[in-house]
């Protein structure tokens, strides 16, 4: 037996309830022809590249099975002919390769919930603490610019003067010729 990763992007208005069948669809064809359905997870949904059937979005679903490899087109011809599969992808892989944890989609759903929740949390902090940091730095610089703007009153007073010497020096020159 050699073993097997298909990965498959489903329609994007496929409900759980619906995208679970598709699977335990597919883990059954595998089963039908004496194979060992080795892992499965859902990578939810996402954009794609380019349009597929009108379609900018879809959900990636990676399976890892043994299987014979006469019986390979037979899974390739059952995806192909599944009008809610967008595309799919079955490459051969080594032993090493092959990922351990659950081969029902039901557990691997609930440990991304588990892991996403404290993510989220680690965000909102961040964003707080960046917040803070803008509001510092916003009174910073506003305390700064009062004090800069002193120093830019000193410079207008003394360039009027210097204007004033000049139209001096100008008069004085033209009542010398």
């Amino acid at each position: 037996m050699n073993h097997y990763e298909t990965v498959y992007i489903i329609h994007p208005a496929i409900q759980e309830g619906r995208l679970n069948d598709i699977v335990s669809k597919f883990k059954s064809k595998i089963e039908s022809h004496k194979g060992k359905f080795l892992y499965v997870e859902n990578w939810g949904k996402k954009k794609l590249s380019y349009p597929i059937d009108k379609q900018k979005y879809g959900t990636y679903v990676m399976c890892q099975y043994s299987l014979d490899g006469g019986f390979v087109k037979d899974l390739s011809k059952e995806l192909e002919l599944n009008p809610n599969i967008l595309r799919y992808l079955v490459t051969k892989i080594e032993q090493e390769n092959i990922k351990e944890g659950a081969n029902t989609l039901d557990k691997i759903e609930e440990n991304k919930v588990r892991e996403v929740k404290p993510e989220k949390v680690k965000e909102e902090v961040t964003v707080e603490e960046v917040k803070e940091e803008v509001a510092v730095e916003k009174v910073k610089e506003e305390a700064n610019n009062t004090s800069g703007d002193d120093n830019n009153e000193d410079v207008i007073e003394e360039s009027s003067g210097d204007e004033d010497n000049q139209e001096a020096d100008d008069t004085e020159k033209e009542g010398v010729k």
